[in-house]
C-alpha cells in the first residue's frame, strides 16, 4: 500500500512540476535569444560606430586638403622581420627618445618635414598625440615621455620592444608633378600639411595597426614574442609617434615611419 502510495505521490509531483520545466526551458531558450540578439545588436552598433569613426576622420582629411593641405592619403602598413627590435636598458631608451625627438646627438637628421612628425604628448592625465610647436616642446615632450614610461616600470629584462612600421601614403602623379622641386640636388615633392590632417593621418595609422591584431595573423621570420606584439596579446603602449621628416618615395609612394614602444 504504502509503495502505491509513493508512486501516486511520484506521479502527482511529475504532473505538477512537468509544466513548471517546460516554462522554465522556454524562458531559458527566449533567454539565450534575447542574449545573442543583444550580443548581435551591440556588435553591429560597435562595428557601426566604428565606420562612423573612419568616415570622420576621411572627411577631415578631404576638409583639410580642400583648404590646402598635401593631397595625400593612407593606403596601408608593411611590416618586415626588423620591424621588432628589443630595448635592453634605459640608456638605450633615452637613446631611442632622442632619436624619435630628433634632439641631441640626432638634432642634424632631422629632416624638412620635422614640424610634421606627430608625437605622444604624455604631459597631462591622459596622453594625446599631436605635432611639436617648437624644438623646445620637442624637449619638453620628450621630458614627459621618460616620466611616463618611469611610471610604468620597465624592467627592460625583454620586456621592452619597438615596433618601427612604414606606412605608405600615396599622393596622384598629376599632384605630384605640381609640387616637384629640387633639394640639395636631388628631385624631390614639396608637401604641406595641416595639423588636422596629420592628426587624422595618424588615426588612419592607429585604426589600421588595431584592424591587423584582430585578424589574429603572424609573421613570418620573427619570433613569437614579435607575433604576440604584432597582435597587440597583453601589451601596453609607452610610446608612439609617426615620423613624417624621414618620408621617402619608392614608385609614387611615400613611405613613412610608425613606431610603437611596447612593454610586455
Amino acid at each position: 500500500m504504502i509503495v502505491v502510495y509513493f508512486l501516486a505521490a511520484q506521479v502527482v509531483m511529475a504532473l505538477f512540476f512537468y509544466p513548471l520545466l517546460v516554462v522554465g526551458k522556454r524562458a531559458d531558450e527566449e533567454m539565450g535569444i534575447l542574449f545573442e540578439r543583444r550580443f548581435q545588436e551591440n556588435e553591429k552598433k560597435e562595428l557601426e560606430d566604428k565606420m562612423e569613426s573612419q568616415r570622420d576622420v576621411l572627411r577631415t582629411i578631404e576638409k583639410e586638403i580642400s583648404k590646402g593641405s598635401a593631397p595625400v592619403h593612407f593606403e596601408g602598413m608593411e611590416f618586415g622581420k626588423d620591424s621588432y627590435h628589443l630595448v635592453d636598458s634605459q640608456a638605450k631608451m633615452n637613446q631611442l627618445l632622442d632619436y624619435f625627438f630628433r634632439v641631441g646627438e640626432y638634432g642634424g637628421i632631422a629632416g624638412k618635414l620635422l614640424k610634421s612628425n606627430v608625437y605622444m604628448d604624455a604631459a597631462g592625465k591622459q596622453p594625446t598625440f599631436r605635432t611639436a610647436k617648437s624644438e623646445f616642446d620637442r624637449k619638453r615632450m620628450e621630458m614627459a615621455a621618460k616620466q611616463w614610461i618611469k611610471k610604468k616600470q620597465p624592467s627592460f629584462d625583454g620586456d621592452v620592444y619597438v615596433e618601427n612600421v612604414k606606412c605608405v601614403l600615396s599622393l596622384t602623379e598629376e599632384e605630384k608633378e605640381k609640387r616637384k622641386c629640387r633639394v640639395n640636388g636631388e628631385e624631390t615633392a614639396v608637401l604641406i600639411f595641416s595639423r588636422k590632417h596629420l592628426t587624422s593621418l595618424y588615426l588612419q595609422c592607429l585604426m589600421y595597426r588595431k584592424e591587423l591584431a584582430l585578424q589574429k595573423g603572424s609573421l613570418e621570420d620573427v619570433s613569437e614574442i614579435c607575433n604576440r606584439i604584432y597582435r597587440l596579446e597583453d601589451v601596453d603602449v609607452m610610446f608612439q609617434c609617426m615620423m613624417m621628416d624621414m618620408a621617402r618615395w619608392e614608385e609614387d609612394k611615400l613611405y613613412i615611419q610608425f613606431s610603437t614602444v611596447f612593454l610586455l
